[in-house]
């Protein structure tokens, strides 16, 4: 069976959000779960964001012609201040794929009591193979990896909320009723810093409206319905993992062996292909203009110092350091709205000529 390009755009696109922040609950519980029901529209209001901002960029860059993500904020913003906005972008890139590398040096020494840099390496060696392949292997890996990770979350989340005998909610922090928006806004607005030049380096595969409709609005939907049944499950436990660094880790635990496996496995998917996500947009900005060769080389050197540093700490770089780049994220949402804007008004005003 033919899978449409849209699919395969929204695959990319879902798999730059799942990272460890989000696989392992942490990102869930600090920017959504702490608010109680409210949390739940939170991720609804997120979901909703990712959607329409994924199908705006596509289609800008369908209307555009625009195959990359220098020449998409080139349109935005124009030469110098876009060029600008590429450096910020491109630092935050490296350090999620350092983030995603530190993910994975824990989770393999907590879980399989494996050596800090020996699991880091082995991701970071991953991704480098994902690199040689260039967008044809990011694409590759999201679609086999992409409906093992959506599948296998939502049935984690809905299994471990149901199997939970207290109601739900209880433990739940209500405090800040308000600043549940807030706090959606920011997580949308960091991860997009990170997901727009991922998207705009696959917009090669947009050929029709209808792909850029299915790559934004199916990307962003799945990780709206993903991250609520990921969700649930954290409010009935939240006041035993609510300082853990891997929450999820101590729910599953209680399901036995292979139901940890299992949660395992999507964690170490999620690493991974986040991780690939970021280095591929990190090399589409550096590497440009270079031939195979050398792109190679610096995607090698990437994946190197980006192992290097993920000896730093996971947890010290979610909490720190991504909330900062939310307010770039957030005003490259609001360039990217009313940008797209003008495609909506400018048919609307030749239907009403007659044209």
């Amino acid at each position: 069976m033919k899978i449409s390009n849209g699919l395969k755009i929204a695959a990319v696109y879902g798999s730059v959000f799942l990272g460890a922040g989000f696989a392992s609950g942490r990102e869930l519980l600090e920017y959504f779960v702490r608010f109680g029901l409210n949390g739940l529209w939170g991720i609804v209001l997120v979901g909703f964001i990712f959607s329409i901002t994924g199908f705006a960029v596509l289609h800008i860059c369908k209307q555009e012609n625009i195959k990359s993500y220098s020449g998409f904020m080139e349109f935005l913003l124009g030469k110098k201040l876009g060029a600008l906005t590429e450096w910020f972008v491109a630092a935050f890139l490296f350090i999620l794929l350092v983030a995603m590398l530190a993910g994975a040096g824990a989770t393999g020494n907590e879980a399989f009591g494996l050596s800090f840099s020996f699991a880091s390496l082995v991701i970071a060696v991953l991704v480098f193979i994902v690199l040689c392949f260039g967008l044809s292997g990011i694409v590759k890996i999201n679609m086999i990896l992409a409906p093992f990770m959506l599948l296998g979350g939502i049935f984690i989340g809905l299994f471990s909320y149901f199997t939970y005998s207290s109601p739900a909610f209880l433990q739940a922090s209500r405090s800040l009723p308000f600043f549940w928006v807030f706090s959606a806004v920011i997580y949308a607005s960091y991860n997009l810093a990170t997901g727009i030049p991922v998207l705009a380096a696959t917009s090669e595969l947009v050929k029709t409206k209808n792909d850029a409709k299915i790559g934004g609005l199916v990307g962003g939907s799945v990780i709206a319905i993903l991250g609520i049944c990921m969700a649930l499950p954290l409010f009935l436990y939240y006041t035993n993992i609510v300082n853990l660094e891997i929450p999820f880790f101590y729910i599953v635990v209680h399901h036995g062996y292979i139901f940890s496996g299992l949660y395992l496995a999507i964690l170490i998917t999620a690493l991974f292909t986040t991780a690939a996500c970021n280095a591929f947009a990190v090399l589409e900005w550096s590497g440009k203009g270079f031939n195979k060769k050398k792109r190679l080389w610096i995607a090698g050197i990437i994946c190197l110092l980006a192992f290097v540093f993920s000896h730093v700490g996971f947890s010290n770089i979610v909490a720190y350091v991504y909330p900062l780049f939310g307010f770039l994220g957030l005003f490259k949402i609001v360039v990217i709205l009313l940008s797209s804007l003008k495609y909506v008004i400018l048919p609307l005003k030749s239907q009403k000529k007659g044209f």
